[in-house]
């Protein structure tokens, strides 16, 4: 009895050659010989199944980090004033955030 034939989606049509150095390719063995793999199932494995991220900043993100970092200071120096029992500027402090979160809201609303 013959094996059933693969869906066409799980062939793997490419190939791809890559180039190791010979410590490479020792590291690359050995690691798939810990995971009990063929090299090609690791290297496969270890490219396609952790995520791989990008970080790119643009001044808009510093932009928004700066406001950010602002309201973080100005709510720790509320809660300092609240734990030293300083309540009498906590209201506009209060509204001062406030107006600083409905503008990061509205520029993100953009």
């Amino acid at each position: 009895m013959a094996r059933p034939r693969k869906i066409y989606e799980d062939l793997r049509l490419y190939q791809v050659s890559v180039r190791l150095t010979k410590k490479e390719n020792e590291i690359a063995r050995e690691q798939a010989e810990l995971a009990s793999q063929s090299v090609a199932n690791w290297l496969r494995n270890s490219a396609f199944s952790k995520k791989q991220y990008e970080v790119t900043t643009t001044p808009m993100h510093k932009a928004y980090y700066r406001q950010l970092t602002g309201v973080a200071n100005n709510i720790n120096q509320i809660t300092k004033k609240l734990n030293q029992n300083k309540y009498s500027k906590i209201s506009a402090e209060i509204q001062e955030v406030r107006e600083l979160l409905l503008k990061i809201y509205n520029l993100f609303q953009k």
